[in-house]
């Protein structure tokens, strides 16, 4: 749904959107827009109750919506806490389920709103300002180790038979760390988080098309899902548009900024 909200000296808007993959019975993705949390986690494809492990991971990070100051130590102790939820899960036979979890966390600091971004696993966020889009995130991925190590380009990753292989994910039996640091916040900018079953279909040009052609961000949200389920849509789609409209009373012109 979308919203805006102030936190602290921040004023932010954001937009949603999610669809189910063809042929899957339940979708996986889970997402969270409530300030000021907005991160989008995925059921770990293939394995038992997927879709019960993301939900988890959102209701434990519910415990820090309605702050206005986040830091790591918090953050921690919420995956913790979704780890545990996600180990009392009942499994009827096969793997365990896990879930990855990309996006950001907004905190307002002695130096200003900042965003906390947080990966684990093959969701991605991405930051546009007025220069470019940027992948904030590294992929925890087999293909991406691979592709660090100069045994496949960047161009043929989606050929790669394996490139859903995680290196890290949200389990209950692991407790892999996930990428955390922080971005300073500026007015004008726009945050993208979403599931592999948006950036895996729509090239980074295509997605920065849509993130500065359209100006509200639940407009944004929804053109990448759709477009994302026009290219094929196997994959549960999720996408999560924020935008940092005013910082400290200063206001912008996003059309102009974009």
């Amino acid at each position: 749904m979308p919203g805006r909200a102030e936190i602290g000296a921040a004023k932010v808007e954001w937009g949603v959107a999610t669809h189910i993959g063809a042929g899957h019975e339940r979708n996986q993705d889970a997402y969270c827009t409530q300030p000021p949390v907005f991160v989008v986690a995925d059921g770990i494809g293939g394995h038992a109750d997927g879709h019960l492990a993301s939900h988890e991971v959102i209701e434990a990070l519910l415990a820090l919506t309605g702050r206005v100051l986040v830091d790591v130590d918090m953050f921690t102790e919420s995956l913790r806490d979704a780890r545990a939820r996600i180990g009392r899960i009942k499994v009827d036979g096969g793997r365990p389920p896990g879930s990855t979890l990309t996006g950001v966390l907004i905190t307002d600091g002695a130096a200003g709103p900042s965003w906390m971004v947080a990966n684990i696993g093959d969701s991605r966020t991405y930051r546009l300002d007025s220069a470019e889009l940027k992948q904030l995130t590294v992929d925890h991925s087999v293909v991406q180790e691979m592709i660090d190590a100069g045994a496949v380009v960047q161009s043929a990753r989606r050929d790669v038979p394996f490139r859903n292989m995680l290196t890290r994910a949200i389990t209950a039996g692991d407790d892999y760390p996930p990428d955390v640091w922080f971005v300073p916040m500026c007015a004008g900018d726009r945050i993208l988080a979403c599931s592999d079953g948006v950036h895996g279909l729509i090239d980074q040009s295509a997605i920065e098309l849509v993130l500065r052609q359209n100006r509200d961000p639940q407009s944004a949200a929804d053109e990448l899902v759709n477009m994302a389920v026009d290219a094929g849509g196997y994959d549960d789609m999720t996408a999560v548009v924020v935008d940092a409209v005013e910082i400290s009373g200063g206001a912008i012109n996003r059309g102009t900024e974009r």
